[in-house]
């Protein structure tokens, strides 16, 4: 089977944080004859390979890089128990599909969707039918796992996925890259602005003033003034509350974040959980299980 290698210990760290939440909301759901779906909209191959140092002087033995294979998001989903009724799978990289068809073959008692294509195009296309459609009371429940490789989760996917008020949201945000998009001046922005627009949608302007004077205006080289600029003052905390608050705007609930720390002790992610349902039981539990996840995996 075709292996996934990406990230790194802090990557093993979100999936265990994920899978936590995943053995709580089943356990919690079952005995009340839900229809559980999960959904993987980053399946990737299902398994997940990793680099690792091994030997050195106290072990007497010459330095060496091995790999290991562990169980990837989707693998581990699988081994939830109680188990979810349904499980979706979607993935665009024609070798990792070729992986997940093979885990699914490997389950065959189990209801495995395996869909190909972009996951914000996929999503649309699920909340778009039912049981997701709110047409008429359902007993179907979901958790979604979307962990992108970088600015790929688009902000009307989020609208969508809250609206169902059936579903719980994983979302590990790309802080670092959001940031970094996100030039202190707006005019660095550039061609950056429609990919910015899509993650966050066209409120990430928010985060944008206009200096105070006096350098609201500058003296060009012939002495004369031109209008000042509108400069970001907020840093990547604050980008994170600011993000916070929109999912506020849409979910029911929303934890706070997780900090995925990954090389040199950088927080490169924010998880968040995002939870539709808006009657307060649904919202107690979600709020329980997050803040027992934020305090065991959290590192700070």
């Amino acid at each position: 089977m075709a292996g996934h290698r990406y990230g790194g210990p802090w990557s093993e760290i979100k999936v265990a944080a994920v899978e936590y939440y995943l053995q709580c909301y089943t356990a919690a759901l079952t005995p009340k004859a839900m229809e559980l779906w999960y959904f993987d909209a980053f399946a990737g191959s299902g398994d997940r390979e990793e680099e690792r140092q091994t030997g050195g002087l106290l072990d007497g033995k010459p330095y060496e890089t091995i790999v290991e294979t562990t169980d990837g998001s989707a693998r581990k989903a699988l081994k939830v128990d109680p188990p979810f009724k349904h499980y979706v799978f979607m993935e665009t990289d024609e070798a990792r599909l070729k992986a997940l068809t093979e885990l699914k073959a490997a389950y065959p008692s189990k209801d495995i969707r395996v869909h190909p294509g972009d996951a914000n195009e996929e999503l649309a296309k699920v909340v778009s039918q039912q049981p997701w459609t709110r047409k008429a009371k359902s007993f179907h429940r979901g958790v979604v796992f979307l962990d992108p490789f970088s600015l790929q989760v688009e902000w009307k996917t989020l609208q969508a996925l809250a609206a169902t008020e059936a579903l719980d949201v994983w979302y590990l945000f790309p802080i670092r890259d959001v940031t970094r998009q996100l030039a202190h001046k707006i005019s660095g922005i550039g061609p950056k602005i429609k990919r910015l627009d899509l993650v966050l949608g066209p409120e990430w302007r928010e985060l944008y003033t206009m200096p105070p004077t006096p350098t609201t205006t500058q003296l060009d080289i012939f002495g004369s003034t031109t209008p000042g600029e509108l400069a970001r003052v907020a840093q990547w905390r604050d980008i994170e509350a600011w993000f916070k608050r929109r999912l506020e705007s849409e979910f029911a609930y929303v934890s706070d974040p997780v900090p995925i720390l990954t090389s040199k002790g950088r927080q490169t992610f924010s998880l968040f959980l995002g939870v539709g349902n808006r009657k307060e039981a649904a919202t107690r539990l979600a709020k329980h299980f997050a803040t027992y996840v934020r305090k065991n995996f959290a590192a700070e």
